[in-house]
């Protein structure tokens, strides 16, 4: 990939994400869950539009309880260990920082000594500390096909596994330049109230505007990602032989003929992430695919949605290190805490993302575990992406999936 089209792509990439988090982050507040009340919510805006001096983002307050002085995390029990050191965050901001700063942030300092700037995460900034030679960040959080594509363009430090226990983490976490920290899925959201007693089983359904009719709604946030997939599974290519099937030139084809088969059907190309849970609930759609987070707290808002988890597209946030960072010894192990069973739990509680680590679901109720992308049961009916495929693919895939959109 040249230059230029690496820039194009990470400002298209960078934009999705902001668009993905802020929305999310902000549905869930102004629904009462996760870890900041309205007055978190109005802090969280502040902050966005002023930041702190530096840079840093100023914390907002946390609603609710994380764990107390008596939680413990096996192999952290040195509070001197990290004293005099400073770990620099960048995460995403809003109710997910919020949610680390209850469950990962503070728990690290209390237990380990080391002190907590936080600042937000922007990949056009991580390149350009690296590129300066000033590296100002410790450990920044991306989503996973990010953290490839800046490592494959060498903007990062290799994961040191000889600190970060990788035994317990899930299929595909570890990777070479970065570790996922939490799932998400990309599902088949639905109205209630027309297909309650039938719901659809899979994006075939989802295709079947006879059988289920009705308005639907799909990504364009994602561009190609997830519609491509989604169009093959529709066509009768089983999840397990999607990328396969989609590494062939044919493959493509049948795709983008699947696709055309439902574009008149299409009402709403969603562009922020919280269109579909609202376009569900005021009944603009019957269907539409979505960011199960959005849908999430739709239902538990009393909405007439519910999820399909069946065929839905799995991925994953991952920490990352910017190439040049000053405390590498201090983030790989900030890292390795953040990934240890007790912390994944502790956040999935302050925030419905779900573990990477497998004994982190020991820890959790069963309710929680049912609304959790990753927990085996959700886990084994989906789709993980392949971010090798999308790294090789994503340019010539993007231009292909821009152009039909306008046809």
């Amino acid at each position: 990939m040249s230059d230029e089209r690496f820039e194009m792509v990470i400002r298209r990439l960078e934009l999705a994400n902001r668009i993905r988090r802020r929305q999310f982050l902000r549905l869930m507040a102004a629904a009462g869950l996760g870890a900041v009340s309205l007055s978190a919510l109005a802090a969280c805006r502040q902050q966005e539009a002023t930041p702190a001096p530096g840079g840093a983002a100023t914390p907002s307050p946390a609603a609710a309880a994380g764990p107390g002085p008596e939680f413990k995390v096996a192999g952290y029990d040195n509070p001197n260990k990290w004293k005099g050191k400073t770990l620099v965050f960048a995460g995403f901001g809003g109710a997910m920082q919020d949610a680390q700063r209850v469950a990962v942030l503070e728990p690290f300092k209390r237990l380990t000594g080391a002190e907590i700037v936080e600042d937000s995460t922007d990949m056009g900034k991580l390149k350009a500390q690296v590129d300066a030679g000033n590296v100002e960040w410790t450990v920044a959080q991306q989503g996973t096909f990010e953290s490839r594509l800046l490592a494959k363009q060498g903007y990062l430090e290799p994961i040191d596994y000889t600190v970060v226990d990788k035994q317990d983490l899930l299929e595909n976490v570890a990777g070479e330049y970065d570790v996922a920290i939490i799932f998400w899925s990309t599902i088949l959201a639905y109205r209630t109230v027309e297909f309650g007693n039938k719901p659809p089983q899979g994006w075939k359904d989802y295709w079947d505007v006879e059988g289920f009719p009705g308005p639907r709604a799909a990504d364009k946030v994602d561009g190609p990602i997830g519609n491509l997939e989604f169009a093959l599974m529709a066509d009768g290519v089983p999840k397990d032989q999607v990328y396969q099937v989609l590494r062939t030139p044919e493959g493509v084809d049948r795709a983008f003929a699947s696709l055309d088969k439902i574009k008149p059907h299409v009402t709403v190309w969603w562009e922020a992430g919280a269109q579909p849970a609202q376009l569900l609930t005021d009944g603009e759609v019957v269907m539409t695919s979505a960011w199960n987070g959005r849908i999430d707290a739709a239902q538990r808002q009393g909405a007439p949605v519910a999820i399909q988890w069946n065929e839905g597209l799995l991925r994953t946030d991952s920490f990352i290190v910017p190439k040049g960072a000053k405390e590498k010894e201090l983030a790989m192990d900030f890292i390795n805490f953040a990934t240890r069973p007790e912390v994944q739990a502790e956040l999935a509680k302050q925030i419905p993302y779900s573990p990477t680590n497998a004994k982190g679901f020991d820890l959790l109720s069963e309710e929680l575990k049912a609304r959790l992308p990753s927990a085996p049961a959700q886990k084994s009916v989906q789709l993980e992406a392949d971010n090798e495929f999308w790294l090789e693919s994503l340019e010539t895939l993007q231009e292909r999936f821009d152009s039909w959109l306008t046809r």
